[in-house]
């Protein structure tokens, strides 16, 4: 049987996900629509479904303002940050200052009580703001054109730190700030933080001849707020709920769990717990010294899915795994003719968590110059196409069809090298989070 991925199937899930439902930041009435729409969509298929719910701490947004008050007065539009931190309805009002990247070659008593002009918190260096009390800041978009983005600010974890008010402008408006000699600005960031329910949709396709090896296939359904999310990720949403289709029909040597993982732009919330759980799972079993394999030992390999369907591309694939893992992707690109920037690399996405605790990932995305736009309103679907998507799907159909569902033996060595291993253990430090 040939390659029977179909674009236009895959192009629907995303217009009933980012046209129909819209914006689906986790834990909203949007988000479980989204949820129960992959759930009944696979359960239709007759894969044994589950679901995985689990809590997050979030914010919403209720007032965000920026006014430069010295050397003259102007408002600048701005999106507020959430969870880094809150002021009330009067703001706060201060000095700024410039400095290039909250680096620690950067970080001096010379912040302390003032409003920092900047790029973006480096979380890492958390600890030392905090002993320095900046009083709020104002970050830049690293990108001319590019709208202010919604970024949820830093996650709950951090909030111990301190309470930091932060606004992004774009950058026409931080260099504006910059070229003028602005001294002084107002902040204002209202939002309520509440704790919400969200949750992984997991559907099981029992293996064959091997149904002991599991492969887990996945994008992240949820969005940041206010954004539709057409390419990040609902078409890697749509990819995945496609090959459920697609390996239904064809059958699988191995059991294949598709999943759309939840809060995913919280930071990789959903696919950690599943990490953390197989993990904690597996190290409960080996202290009773069981000598069966543990459901962390059975799953061979992560495909993930995140970015996809913009219509003017180039396919990428970052992998962290071994070597031939690499290879096979290399091969088949040059024998398909579908060109594949294949690397090896952190993709700051679900696979990592899984590469964390020691499983094989690839993670399948589309680059385009609409990236610039992730993260913003105008993600939206008229940027994609059924073509794109059933290329990419088609590939990751052919390749798993040869090297992972049909495959005598599975290939690929359950490794993640030390030096990809290096890089994950790094991002994770960078992110401020703990490994799973």
């Amino acid at each position: 049987m040939g390659t029977i991925f179909d674009g236009s199937k895959a192009f629907k899930h995303i217009e009933k996900l980012a046209v129909e439902i819209g914006a689906r930041t986790a834990g909203s009435k949007e988000d479980h629509a989204a949820a129960d729409y992959i759930k009944g969509y696979f359960e239709g298929l007759g894969l044994d479904t589950t679901v995985q719910e689990f809590e997050i701490e979030t914010g919403d947004v209720k007032n965000a303002s920026l006014d430069v008050l010295k050397p003259y007065g102007e408002s600048i539009a701005c999106e507020g940050m959430s969870m880094l931190g809150q002021t009330g309805p009067e703001g706060i009002e201060g000095e700024l200052i410039h400095i290039e990247t909250t680096d620690e070659e950067y970080l001096s008593p010379a912040i302390t009580g003032k409003i920092v002009v900047t790029n973006g918190v480096k979380r890492k260096n958390l600890p030392i703001i905090t002993k320095l009390k900046p009083l709020g800041f104002i970050f830049i978009e690293n990108y001319p054109r590019m709208q202010p983005k919604h970024f949820w600010g830093n996650y709950s974890e951090n909030m111990a730190h301190g309470n930091f008010p932060g606004v992004r402008v774009t950058f026409e408006d931080g260099f504006k700030i910059l070229k003028s000699g602005a001294t002084h600005a107002r902040i204002v960031v209202e939002a309520e933080l509440s704790k919400l329910k969200t949750k992984n949709i997991i559907a099981e396709l029992k293996g064959t001849s091997h149904p002991d090896e599991i492969i887990l296939v996945g994008g992240h359904y949820d969005t940041v707020p206010g954004v539709r999310g057409a390419s990040d990720n609902a078409g890697g949403t749509s990819i995945t709920m496609e090959l459920a289709r697609v390996f239904i029909e064809k059958g699988s040597k191995r059991t294949v769990r598709f999943i759309a993982w939840g809060s995913e732009e919280m930071g990789l919330d959903g696919s950690n717990l599943y990490a953390k759980k197989i993990k904690a799972d597996d190290r409960e079993a080996k202290e009773k010294d069981t000598k069966s394999e543990t459901e962390l030992d059975r799953t061979r390999l992560m495909v993930n899915l995140d970015v996809h369907g913009a219509l003017i591309g180039t396919n990428v694939a970052a992998v962290l795994g071994p070597s031939m893992l690499t290879d096979s992707l290399k091969l088949l690109s040059k024998e398909s003719g579908v060109v594949f920037d294949v690397k090896e690399a952190v993709y700051s996405s679900d696979g990592t968590p899984l590469s964390a605790v020691g499983v094989p990932s690839v993670s399948f995305s589309r680059r385009s110059g609409i990236d610039i736009m992730m993260h913003s309103s105008e993600d939206i679907i008229e940027y994609l196409s059924p073509d794109a998507l059933e290329s990419q799907g088609r590939f990751v159909e052919k390749w798993m069809t040869r090297y992972v569902t049909s495959a005598i033996a599975f290939p690929f060595k359950r490794k993640v090298p030390e030096k990809l291993m290096k890089q994950i253990k790094e991002y994770y430090e960078n992110w401020g989070k703990d490994l799973p």
